[in-house]
Order: structure tokens, then C-alpha cells, then sequence
């Protein structure tokens, strides 16, 4: 790949050259080099991540800025004359994916991007993952199949450390109190700090990072701060989180956060149980909860108050 501010390119199969047709560019053969990986700047990222998710480059645009580094995986194709030797000045780039690497907290970089569809998408996610690791140490994916093919990053090595999840259902009811020493108060009647603090207690679950000041806004995140609620301590601190808003007469939920100290109780329930009790009030009667790296005992806390999973997508790490 050309541009300053790229690499050297280096070969990462051990494929030979392959000949195929190529009808739409070409009247004859075409000579298919090897996947090959390159770093890639910013700027180039955006437009492969807007092909990637169909978006506009400004819908991606931070999706590109949060990355540390990036990387663009591409093969060479190489039209061929009647005599089998390469055309002069026929050589083309073919794009097929890029990732770029997003820290997190507590589990190395979440890896941004994906790769194109195409006979070679598992060699090409196979190479910009391990591009990826050996930059950055442990990385994760969501293996969303036509964007990092979770077979290709298995065989590579990747195993599975948790999923998102969407919970659907009527909205549970199921009176659950604080624990003692605990208070459960709208996020609204709540100060920003004391929010930041309730928002930080997902750092340390896969999935999640590190939560912007702006999240902690009203209305950040199109949360609702009436609806949303944060448990304090007895010292004022925000100890636990669950936020909510109504969208199309559904409400839409995020699974509840807590912090580590308070994990061995019934925290995360009451947040939940409180949460519901606001949207009942508002007369919603269907929610979507959604999930990062949620435990199993936590799904199935969730489960068992009569929601069901309506989707899933595994998160694969390495090493």
C-alpha cells in the first residue's frame, strides 16, 4: 500500500501466487499475490471502517480517533499479458479489511473494524488480528460474523471471555431492597462525580472502557436521568448504576454495573428491580436490556425474571 505514513508491507501467509479471472477489470488472468498486512494512519482507517459498517466517514470518525494504531490487510492483483508476464502499470491494491486497536481498562484493546467479504476474509482476519497482538499484547473482538469471522480468530488462537447480549421481554417485577448501607437515587438527583463513579464500576468486565465525562451528563448517552438510577454508599460515593430510556414505547435498558466491593450481594438486582419500577410507573411494558461480559450467574438472574435472549455476539480475546 502506498501513502507516508504506511509501513513496509510484510507478507503473512505462506499462500503462492495464484492466478484467477477477472472479468470485471480485465479481458485476462490476473495474478493474486499473498494477504498482506500494513500499518495504517487515521485518516485511512475512517474510509475503510465507513465500507466496512456502510456509514459516513463523520459517523466513524471517533471510532478511527480512539485507536492507537491501525492496520490495513490487502493483496496485489496483477493483470497478466498473452506472454503471462505482468502488465506495466496494471498492478492494483485490493483493500480487504483493517482494525485498529481501542484500549480498554482492564482487558488490552478492543479491535475496531473488520474485514470485507471475499474467498480470503479468514486469512485477512487472521493477519490483522495477529498484527494486532503482537503491537499490543492482549486484544478482543466482537465476533460479529461479517465483520471478524469467529472461526478464522479461533483457529488463530482467540477463545471466548464473555458476549453481548440483548434481553428482551415484558418488563420483570420482582421487588428486590438495597443492600444495607446502600441508597438507590435517581441519576438525575445525583452529582457528576458520584456518577462517574457508578459508571466506572464496568472498567473491569470485557466489553466496556473507560466512561467519558460526557457520559456522565444528563442525557449522556441518550440515557434518561429520571428513569436511570445510581446506588450510593453511606460515604456518598457512586458504588453501582443501572440507565434506562424509552425509545418507540420499548425501554431500553443497560444491565446494571457495581462495583467489586459490593459484587457478593443482591446490589445489581435492586438496581435492576428499581429501574423496572420507574418504567412501570411511565406505563412501558416491554424493555431490551443490553449486556457487555455480563457473568453467567448474572444471565441467569436475568433469565429467570421472564426475559429472553434476542441476541448474542461472542467476544473472542487473545492471548
Amino acid at each position: 500500500m502506498s501513502g507516508d505514513d504506511h509501513a513496509a508491507g510484510q507478507d503473512v501467509t505462506q499462500e503462492q501466487d495464484t492466478l484467477v479471472p477477472d472479468g470485471a477489470e480485465s479481458v485476462g488472468p490476473v495474478r493474486v499475490g499473498p494477504v498482506q498486512v500494513e500499518a495504517l494512519g487515521p485518516e485511512q482507517l475512517e474510509l475503510v471502517l465507513a465500507a466496512l459498517y456502510e456509514a459516513p466517514r463523520e459517523a466513524v470518525a471517533w471510532m478511527a480517533q480512539a485507536c492507537t494504531d491501525a492496520w490495513v490487510a490487502f493483496e496485489r492483483h496483477e493483470p497478466l499479458g498473452p506472454d503471462g508476464e505482468p502488465l506495466p502499470d496494471g498492478t492494483r491494491e485490493v483493500v480487504l479489511g483493517a482494525v485498529g486497536t481501542r484500549p480498554s481498562p482492564a482487558h488490552g484493546s478492543e479491535l475496531l473494524g473488520g474485514v470485507l467479504g471475499g474467498p480470503r476474509r479468514a486469512g485477512a482476519a487472521a493477519a490483522l488480528a495477529r498484527a494486532a497482538w503482537e503491537r499490543a499484547g492482549r486484544v478482543y473482538a466482537f465476533a460479529e460474523g461479517h465483520l471478524f469471522p469467529p472461526e478464522a480468530l479461533i483457529e488463530a488462537g482467540f477463545r471466548e471471555v464473555g458476549a453481548y447480549r440483548r434481553l428482551e421481554g415484558r418488563v420483570p417485577y420482582r421487588h428486590v431492597d438495597a443492600p444495607e448501607g446502600v441508597t438507590l437515587r435517581p441519576l438525575a438527583e445525583v452529582s457528576v462525580p458520584a456518577r462517574l463513579e457508578a459508571l466506572a464500576a464496568f472498567e473491569d468486565r470485557v466489553g466496556h472502557h473507560a466512561a467519558a465525562p460526557e457520559a456522565a451528563q444528563d442525557g449522556g448517552g441518550g440515557f434518561d436521568s429520571h428513569l436511570s438510577v445510581v446506588a450510593l454508599d453511606a460515604e456518598g460515593r457512586g458504588v453501582g448504576v443501572c440507565r434506562a430510556a424509552v425509545e418507540d414505547g420499548v425501554g431500553r435498558i443497560d444491565a446494571p454495573g457495581v462495583t467489586v466491593a459490593w459484587r457478593h450481594t443482591n446490589l445489581r438486582a435492586a438496581l435492576l428491580n428499581s429501574v423496572n419500577a420507574r418504567l412501570r410507573a411511565a406505563g412501558i411494558t416491554r424493555v431490551s436490556v443490553d449486556s457487555w461480559g455480563d457473568t453467567p450467574e448474572e444471565l441467569a438472574h436475568d433469565l429467570r425474571l421472564g426475559l429472553h435472549v434476542a441476541d448474542e455476539t461472542p467476544i473472542l480475546a487473545f492471548p
